[in-house]
């Protein structure tokens, strides 16, 4: 049974011969090093642009946090979970969980939410866009390092890559926003947010990633938590035991390392901790005899203090994960079990991330970026779409004079589009349309 999670799609196992000593899952971590798209990850926004400075994280540093805390998250289980047979049997090994954790943002476009919003709007009549539902389709289409089968990883390591496994038109909003006849008006980014699912497209990929589960565990996996209606998006209600536990380590990665960077950048000082608030959420914490000084450490101008207080946090949170039933009725142990936080460490990283989405992500700067980025994107996409002969790369201009369809051809220019660093993308803005664009991305 547990072999055909090893399986890949082009059915090749040995591609190097059999005197290849590695397993399947470092075979897969492999070729994701060796990924074009993967070194991209270095160029293309965390927070703030990539040129604000050399200390704050890209998507490639990111990426590599998630990695080293998935990682850890997985052996304190194994310690923890000893004497659960069943649970220490489904724990991946490391070079699966790196895979899905290094992976996990491959799929996002330049300038972060601005850019996956602009592509969304501009591809709203082909099929949409999202980062995640762009992940599995990288992997398994547009990265062509081993021909039609994209990266051809593993079953186990697509599945938990796969955070979102419903296609988009079962949770896609029924009635669309008012489109403006121009694109150079603003696009209220709230009303064009993707939902979070997998592209139409992408349907035979996942019906081939499913097939080992039986019929019942697949209609419940593919579930709603939420149904769509009127123009809001539905949500998917399950995700597999291997991508819990990195949805968990990109959580921590995101309410602790971006706090770091929010900290160092100067969007947030120490009374935005120095709260009754957290306080309290601390106190119910191993953590509470130090809160005084783990606050204040955070703010130290000594880097090693501050580095310390940093790791304590993240080791809280690690070593707060614990086991949990994502629904009885699954008959596969990798649905029916989920890793997640205990409910105190949950509240104190929802805090966090709250304090960092407020402060940082909804900051002028961030939202000034994501605003610039937003524009660049959509005026690419209009010249390119409009000149695909032109201004499509060899590669992409024969797969779109290939397309069967216009969805398919569209498709094609957003994926060139996703493909792009921060940095390609304005300075082929720059090319086409004559006038330096880097100013909208410099700090106010």
């Amino acid at each position: 049974m547990w072999t055909m999670w090893t399986h890949r799609r082009s059915g090749q196992n040995h591609q190097r011969g059999t005197q290849d000593h590695r397993d399947p899952y470092e075979r897969d971590r492999t070729r994701v090093i060796h990924c074009p798209a993967f070194r991209r990850l270095q160029r293309k926004t965390q927070i703030l642009g990539t040129d604000e400075g050399d200390f704050h994280r890209t998507r490639l540093t990111h990426s590599l946090e998630v990695d080293s805390i998935g990682r850890s998250i997985v052996r304190n289980l194994r310690i923890n979970q000893e004497q659960h047979p069943v649970i220490v049997g489904l724990l991946p090994n490391d070079d699966l969980i790196s895979v899905i954790c290094l992976l996990h943002d491959i799929g996002h476009p330049p300038f972060g939410h601005g850019g996956e919003v602009a592509l969304n709007y501009m591809m709203r009549n082909y099929g949409g866009f999202e980062g995640n539902g762009q992940t599995l389709r990288l992997l398994t289409k547009v990265e062509s390092s081993y021909g039609p089968f994209g990266l051809d990883l593993t079953r186990r390591a697509l599945l938990g890559i796969l955070k979102y496994p419903v296609p988009r038109a079962k949770v896609v909003a029924p009635l669309q926003p008012p489109v403006h006849e121009s694109i150079h008006k603003t696009i209220k980014i709230n009303d064009w947010l993707p939902p979070k699912a997998y592209f139409d497209c992408e349907q035979e990929e996942v019906n081939w990633l499913l097939s080992p589960f039986s019929i019942e565990d697949r209609e419940l996996f593919q579930s709603l938590l939420v149904a769509p209606t009127d123009t809001r998006v539905g949500k998917s209600a399950f995700h597999s035991f291997d991508c819990s536990i990195m949805d968990t380590a990109d959580d921590i990665a995101y309410g602790v390392h971006d706090l770091e960077d929010a900290i160092h950048l100067k969007l947030l000082d120490i009374s935005h901790l120095d709260t009754p608030e957290f306080k309290e959420l601390l106190s119910h914490t191993p953590l509470a005899p130090h809160r005084e000084r783990l606050i204040s450490a955070l703010f130290n101008s000594d880097t090693y203090t501050r580095k310390q207080a940093i790791g304590e946090l993240v080791n809280y949170f690690i070593t707060s994960t614990t086991v949990i039933v994502a629904h009885e009725h699954f008959e596969n142990n990798l649905l029916k079990y989920n890793v997640a936080l205990v409910p105190e460490a949950a509240m104190l990283l929802k805090f966090l991330m709250a304090c960092i989405y407020k402060n940082v992500i909804d900051s002028q700067e961030a939202r000034t970026f994501e605003y610039g980025g937003q524009t660049v994107v959509l005026r690419l996409f209009e010249a390119i779409s409009s000149n695909p002969g032109s201004l499509l790369d060899n590669k992409n201009r024969l797969l779109f004079k290939e397309a069967v369809d216009e969805m398919s051809a569209y498709r094609v220019v957003c994926d060139y589009l996703a493909n792009m660093t921060d940095e390609y993308a304005y300075r082929m803005h720059e090319r086409l349309f004559g006038f330096n664009t880097r100013t909208i991305f410099e700090r106010l």
